[in-house]
């Protein structure tokens, strides 16, 4: 293990644990795929456990993905805002499993959050790590309809860009935000939160109408050509970029009005 992996997972064990034993069971999670790697232990993809945390309880899979973003959302906070000012609810747009939306709902208890994911198997868990937050399972695009989006082989990520992993084409439903704001009776915005592997231009272009009454954007970006069209987007829009950020293959948008 990297000296600098090693010191993340330490510090994400005893950021999170609320006491020895917890942090003791979270270390020993996050080295689950190190030790997979080596032929020590091997993942159960069905199987589903729980963390006991400075968040409350959290639910994950013994698979790959899942607790790779324990240290990045939970403890170095990657999306940044905590307590939110100002009317609104969240919305979190690719929700995963829901460990951002649990951040936000820590730090915002009586803020509404709504959770948007296309992934029936992520929804299960999401529910659970989230309980409070309102669940649309469907992808968030341009139109409303179905898209075709590439999964890997745990049903982990839906992805609309190549991945470096082996993957599957499946189709999901697809919504707007424009659309689910008129449903669902949406007026203001304290935060979008996007993190959609790929379809974030696609969610801003679908949220028009709704992005006149947003107050902030976050946006994890894939692609050099994402990056930049979630920016214009966001420009012409009428945000001010606090800060922005690209490397290798995903950027970071931070954006309030």
């Amino acid at each position: 293990m990297r000296t600098s992996q090693a010191a993340a997972f330490l510090h994400c064990a005893y950021a999170l644990g609320p006491d020895a034993t917890a942090k003791a069971d979270i270390l020993w999670r996050l080295t689950k795929n190190l030790r997979a790697g080596l032929g020590l232990a091997r993942h159960r993809p069905d199987k589903v456990y729980k963390l006991r945390t400075t968040f409350g309880p959290l639910w994950l899979r013994d698979n790959f993905g899942d607790i790779t973003n324990l240290p990045g959302l939970l403890d170095r906070g990657v999306y940044r805002w905590k307590g939110l000012s100002g009317p609104g609810i969240i919305v979190d747009a690719g929700a995963n499993i829901g460990l951002a939306a649990r951040w936000f709902a820590h730090f915002n208890p009586d803020r509404p959050i709504v959770c948007c994911e296309p992934i029936a198997e992520n929804t299960v868990i999401l529910r659970r790590n989230c309980p409070r937050a309102l669940v649309i399972e469907a992808a968030m695009g341009d139109a409303r309809g179905t898209v075709e989006l590439l999964t890997d082989p745990d049903n982990v990520i839906a992805s609309s860009i190549p991945t470096a992993w082996g993957s599957a084409a499946r189709t999901f439903p697809m919504r707007t935000l424009d659309d689910c704001a008129e449903e669902f009776g949406w007026s203001d915005v304290a935060l979008l939160k996007m993190d959609a592997e790929g379809m974030e231009p696609a969610i801003l272009r679908g949220g028009e109408g709704l992005l006149v009454r947003t107050a902030r954007v976050v946006a994890e970006t894939h692609g050099e050509t994402g990056h930049a069209e979630v920016l214009s987007i966001l420009n012409r829009a009428g945000f001010r970029i606090l800060d922005e950020s690209y490397a290798r293959t995903t950027g970071m948008v931070f954006a309030e009005r």
